[in-house]
């Protein structure tokens, strides 16, 4: 898999656990007309409720910025949709288009990721859909995907497959969902004003991430008195974690100092 697919596969997990955590979300669909493109990315988030298109934005918005690291970032309205497109130092450039359920964008083809109450069932046309990301490097078979490898999620074999993935990513999922779920809580607590909970969340997340840290250099005990005999570049991270005043700026800073530890620990952990 090249890095550019490493790339999508990510984005891909990512934001389904960071739309999961947004209230109001109840579809969430990767969609496309190219199947060779894979540079370029497209999601779609729906609302039931219209009039929350512009809050469920500004939850994802902030969630891209300060966790995915885009380096360009373009956004237009028109008809209901808040359209931004994400340019990212890998090369890869997202489309995400948040919208009502009734009023979702067309495409040529489309894997749910999440549909609450159908309205993506409802839109896109049953033969359009995929059961993974169908983007390849270059069209190098005319055939349908039937006569194509397995590696293109062939159906000859899908239950087994999906069933092996789904059990290797599991764990991984869950701490993904434990950790968004986390870090929205103390971003709402920030914004709302409610200082000493947000600081106190910063607090449960750092000492997982203690444990973390020690738990892969070996030390399944006592974390809190071995994190200091740890090498200097551990504690130097952690050390960022805190934020220097109970303030929007800082504590902001923190949870991305945090996030940033969480990622890095992750992907050691999946090679």
């Amino acid at each position: 898999m090249s890095d550019l697919m490493q790339a999508r596969t990510v984005m891909a997990k990512k934001l389904n656990v960071m739309v999961r955590k947004i209230e109001g979300v109840t579809a969430f669909v990767l969609t496309g007309n190219d199947e060779y493109t894979p540079d370029e990315i497209y999601f779609v988030v729906a609302a039931a409720d219209a009039s929350a298109v512009s809050k469920v934005f500004a939850d994802l918005d902030f969630l891209i910025r300060q966790f995915l690291r885009p380096i360009d970032i373009q956004k237009n309205e028109s008809d209901g949709k808040a359209v931004t497109n994400y340019v990212f130092d890998n090369g890869l450039k997202a489309q995400v288009i948040v919208c009502g359920e009734t009023n979702l964008p067309s495409f040529n083809w489309w894997v749910p990721y999440m549909d609450k109450n159908g309205a993506a069932m409802s839109c896109y046309p049953p033969a359009a859909r995929k059961t993974s990301d169908p983007t390849t490097e270059r069209p190098a078979y005319d055939n349908d995907f039937d006569d194509a490898p397995v590696s293109v999620s062939s159906p000859a074999k899908p239950v087994r497959e999906t069933v092996q993935e789904t059990d290797s990513e599991q764990p991984e999922k869950e701490m993904w969902n434990y950790f968004y779920g986390k870090v929205n809580v103390a971003k709402h607590a920030i914004s709302g004003g409610s200082v000493i909970y947000a600081c106190e969340t910063i607090g449960e997340l750092r000492t997982l991430l203690i444990k973390l840290i020690c738990e892969a250099n070996g030390i399944t005990e006592d974390y809190l008195h071995s994190i200091d005999l740890l090498p200097e570049n551990h504690r130097a991270a952690l050390m960022k974690t805190y934020p220097s005043k109970p303030e929007n700026g800082p504590m902001i800073s923190a949870l991305a100092a945090e996030l940033s530890i969480f990622e890095e620990l992750m992907k050691r952990a999946s090679r």
